[in-house]
């Protein structure tokens, strides 16, 4: 059992569409948390595709069972850290630069985060659980 798991976009995704698999940990966790910039990603997504309206009210729904972490001065500064140590200072993608405050998010708070995507995987102590 997982106390407490944070949820990157892609797990969360999947977690709302009904055509995919939930990611199994998600059933281990007892208390799931989304990382703010992810909740931008699903709003980002949401606005970008065919039936907005659709997509943000599964959002709404499934936002029942999360709670949403927010960054912090803490944050900021861990942050910092992490993205010159990764190498980031010079990338400023908005997708890359959102995984570093989710990472950032997570180390912060001591939490395991669940998601698909393998550039988690550089940040040193980050807890990253692929399913």
């Amino acid at each position: 059992m997982i106390e407490r798991l944070a949820i990157d976009a892609n797990a969360a995704i999947d977690m709302m569409r009904f055509d995919r698999a939930t990611p199994p940990p998600l059933a281990e966790a007892r208390s799931l948390l989304l990382p703010l910039p992810v909740l931008g990603e699903l709003f980002t997504g949401a606005f970008a595709s065919r039936d907005p309206a659709a997509h943000l009210g599964e959002i709404d729904e499934a936002s029942k069972a999360w709670s949403v972490i927010a960054p912090d001065e803490a944050t900021a500064r861990i942050y910092g850290e992490v993205r010159v140590f990764t190498g980031n200072i010079r990338q400023t993608g908005p997708s890359k630069l959102n995984d570093l405050w989710i990472a950032a998010l997570c180390l912060q708070h001591n939490l395991p985060l669940l998601t698909n995507d393998s550039g988690f995987d550089r940040i040193p102590a980050l807890r990253v659980i692929h399913w």
